[in-house]
C-alpha cells in the first residue's frame, strides 16, 4: 500500500499513543477538540504537533484506519495497537512534527494575513480590481487597517519578495512551487483543488504538505523580518480561554474552592483547568495538591512502566492518590522532560 501524507501522519500519531488510547481518543485529537481530554493526550504523547491539522470526517478517518489495519500496521482491539510492520513503516524524522498543530493555527492565520496583503497591496498599486483570495472577515478587516498604516507600498513589496525569495531558497523545490502557486498578486493564485489537480496528489495531503512547506518557510525567515511581524498579535495560546480566566484568578492569590464558587465550576471542570494551567504554565504551585513523595512515586512508575495510562499508574502505586492528582504530576512531568 502506497504511504500517503495522510496514512503516515495517521500512522505516526498512532505509534505515539503507545498501545494506550482508543480510535475515538485519535479522531477527537486530529479534529483538534479543545475537550481537556484530547488535550491532555496531545500533551503527554507528544502530538500536539496535529492537534487540530487532521480534521478528517468521520467516515474518512475510517477509512484510514481501515487501510492501515488491512496493510497489517495497525490492530483494532480495545485500543488502537501498532504491529511490528507498522514500526517499519515510520520515518524519522517524524512527518507529523513539522505540522504546527502545537501554535493553535498560528501558521495558516499568518499565511491568509501575507497572502491578502500581498494581493491587495500589488493591485491596488496597479489600480486593478480584485476578488480577496481570503474571504475570512477578520483577516480582511485586518489587511484593511494594515494597509493604511504601509507608508511606501513600493518599499514593502521589495522587502516581502527579498524575504520570501531567500526563504524559498531554503526549501525543496516543492515546497517552493506549493507555495508559490498559492500566491496571488494581478492573477490569482490556485485553489487546492486546482493545485492538487496539476500536481496529481489528493486534495487532503496537499494540503498538509503545503502547511508543512509554510512552517518550515517561516522557520527560516529572520526573526525581525516584516512578514513574521504581520504575526505579532495573532494569538497561539495553547490554554483554553477558560483555564486562561482560572490561571488569571490564581495568579491574583484566589484560592481553589473561591475561583470555582466565584465561576460557578463543577469540581471536575475545576480539575479539568488545573490540569491545563500544569500542562502549560511556565510555573505552577504543585506543592499544593501533591506531596513530594507523591509525585516522585508517579515519576518512577511512569519512567519503570513507559506509560501515561492512569488506571496503570493508580495500580501500581503504594500510596493513595486520586485520578486528578496523577493528571497533575503527568502534565507537569511532560513540561521539565
Amino acid at each position: 500500500m502506497e504511504k500517503t501524507i495522510v496514512r503516515q501522519v495517521v500512522l505516526e500519531a498512532i505509534s505515539r499513543l503507545q498501545n494506550e488510547r482508543t480510535d475515538r481518543s485519535l479522531f477527537h485529537l486530529l479534529q483538534g477538540k479543545r475537550s481537556a481530554t484530547s488535550l491532555q493526550d496531545a500533551h503527554f504523547y507528544g502530538l500536539e504537533a496535529v492537534f487540530g491539522m487532521l480534521p478528517l470526517k468521520k467516515d474518512r478517518f475510517e477509512q484510514v484506519l481501515h487501510e492501515l489495519e488491512h496493510a497489517g500496521w495497525i490492530k483494532r482491539e480495545q485500543n488502537l495497537l501498532m504491529t511490528d510492520a507498522g514500526k517499519a513503516q515510520l520515518d524519522s524524522p517524524f512527518l507529523l512534527d513539522d505540522l504546527g498543530g502545537e501554535l493553535r493555527g498560528y501558521p495558516m492565520q499568518l499565511w491568509k494575513r501575507v497572502s491578502l496583503m500581498i494581493q491587495s497591496i500589488v493591485c491596488l498599486d496597479e489600480k486593478t480590481f480584485f476578488i480577496p483570495v481570503q474571504q475570512d472577515s477578520g483577516v480582511k478587516e485586518w489587511v484593511k487597517q494594515q494597509i493604511r498604516q504601509v507608508a511606501d507600498r513600493s518599499d514593502w513589496k521589495a522587502t516581502v519578495y527579498q524575504e520570501l525569495n531567500q526563504a524559498l531558497h531554503q526549501l525543496t523545490e516543492r515546497e517552493a512551487i506549493l507555495i508559490t502557486y498559492r500566491l496571488s498578486g494581478l492573477k490569482t493564485g490556485l485553489s487546492f483543488p486546482q493545485l492538487s489537480e496539476r500536481l496529481g496528489t489528493d486534495l487532503l495531503s496537499l494540503q498538509l504538505e503545503f502547511v508543512i512547506a509554510w512552517r518550515r518557510c517561516l522557520r527560516v525567515l529572520p526573526e525581525d523580518s516584516l512578514i513574521l511581524s504581520l504575526g505579532n498579535d495573532i494569538n497561539h495560546f495553547k490554554m483554553t480561554q477558560s483555564a486562561q480566566k482560572t490561571w488569571d484568578l490564581l495568579k491574583q492569590g484566589y484560592t481553589v474552592p473561591q475561583i470555582a464558587e466565584r465561576r460557578r465550576l463543577k469540581k471536575s471542570t475545576m480539575e479539568d483547568h488545573l490540569v491545563e494551567i500544569a500542562m502549560y504554565a511556565p510555573v505552577f504551585p504543585i506543592e499544593q495538591f501533591v506531596a513530594a513523595a507523591q509525585y516522585e512515586e508517579v515519576i518512577q512508575i511512569t519512567d519503570r512502566l513507559q506509560t501515561f495510562s492512569l488506571k496503570r499508574i493508580k495500580q501500581e502505586l503504594t500510596q493513595e492518590m486520586d485520578y486528578f492528582q496523577i493528571r497533575i504530576v503527568l502534565a507537569r512531568k511532560v513540561v521539565h522532560s
